[in-house]
């Protein structure tokens, strides 16, 4: 899409925690106790840290403000989770040491600005204890419950929490959770200029977050990512017509989610692609040009929907 090429992203990165470990396996198992290194792998998880909350805070519009369009949606309360098994054995002596994450123990890894949890005043570094009086147990199935746990405890109208602050204080707060398209976002840490999705969540390297600094034009590559998941194409064979179909609902999915179409596709328009040689003679994708034509033929019947006061829907 754009800057990116649909293509899956190498595993040789870090990784959301919360769906699976952190592949991390460029840095020395001494990590510990070498001083200057341990400061490396705090610059790394800061960097990480920031890049998917940026990549959350740009696509929560997207799923927010598109659940009825979405075949699998959730219930959002805004934060993000983690726990000391979601990191390599050799490094959880430095996840203790830098985040303080115990083992045993949830903790909330990010909070998205404007979300239910930050209105609860739900803090990174706290530790969840329990979701409608029902407590967080420890032990190896910890993550699976808590999962199962919390998919009940926010479908209801309000969730009450009760949490742990890091100097040991315990707090109750409660929240309604938002129904978002159940699309989450990840950060793969790569070279490659890329963007993919496996049809149950969108993957975006470092590499193309660093190479495109405007936050409007990142998210018309999620929002592409996203119509693919939607429309369920990672069952098909990648066609022209898929990708083309997948531009056309990306500005859909922007437009009510109240990104700026128009400038998205100016940017996309002037920007250089890298795959451009790649997508040219590719049977599957279709050409730079197409693609602007596409997009424009799609943004003047946005435009004709919005002038006729009509609910802009994908077709």
């Amino acid at each position: 899409m754009g800057l990116s090429a649909c293509s899956a992203p190498a595993v040789k990165s870090l990784a959301e925690p919360e769906t699976q470990p952190l592949l991390v396996a460029d840095l020395p198992t001494d990590l510990a106790e070498d001083k200057a290194r341990l400061d490396e792998f705090a610059d790394l998880l800061e960097d990480y840290r920031q890049m998917n909350d940026r990549l959350d805070r740009l696509s929560a519009p997207l799923r927010l403000a598109n659940a009825d369009l979405c075949q699998k949606t959730f219930r959002d309360p805004g934060f993000r989770v983690h726990s000391l098994a979601d990191y390599p054995e050799e490094l959880r002596g430095v996840a203790q040491s830098l985040m303080g994450v115990e083992p045993d123990a949830i903790y909330v890894r990010s909070v998205r600005r404007g979300s239910p949890a930050e209105k609860a005043d739900i803090q990174t570094g706290d530790r969840i204890l329990r979701l409608n009086g029902q407590a967080v147990p420890g032990g190896p199935t910890m993550i699976r419950f808590y999962r199962a746990l919390s998919r009940g405890a926010f479908g209801g109208l309000t969730t009450q929490l009760t949490l742990r602050t890091p100097d040991g204080r315990d707090y109750e707060t409660s929240l309604q959770a938002e129904t978002a398209c159940d699309y989450q976002t990840r950060v793969f840490y790569s070279e490659d200029v890329n963007g993919h999705t496996d049809g149950r969540e969108v993957y975006v390297t470092s590499e193309l977050m660093r190479v495109v600094p405007d936050d409007v034009n990142l998210a018309l590559i999620v929002a592409h990512e996203m119509a693919h998941a939607i429309a369920g194409h990672m069952e098909e064979m990648p066609t022209r017509e898929l990708e083309l179909e997948a531009d056309r609902m990306a500005l859909v999915l922007m437009e009510r989610a109240g990104y700026d179409i128009d400038a998205a596709i100016a940017y996309w328009a002037a920007a250089a692609h890298p795959h451009r040689a790649l997508q040219d003679k590719s049977k599957s994708h279709p050409t730079i040009s197409e693609r602007d034509a596409n997009f424009k033929k799609e943004q003047a019947r946005i435009k004709e929907v919005k002038r006729a006061g009509k609910t802009l829907k994908f077709k």
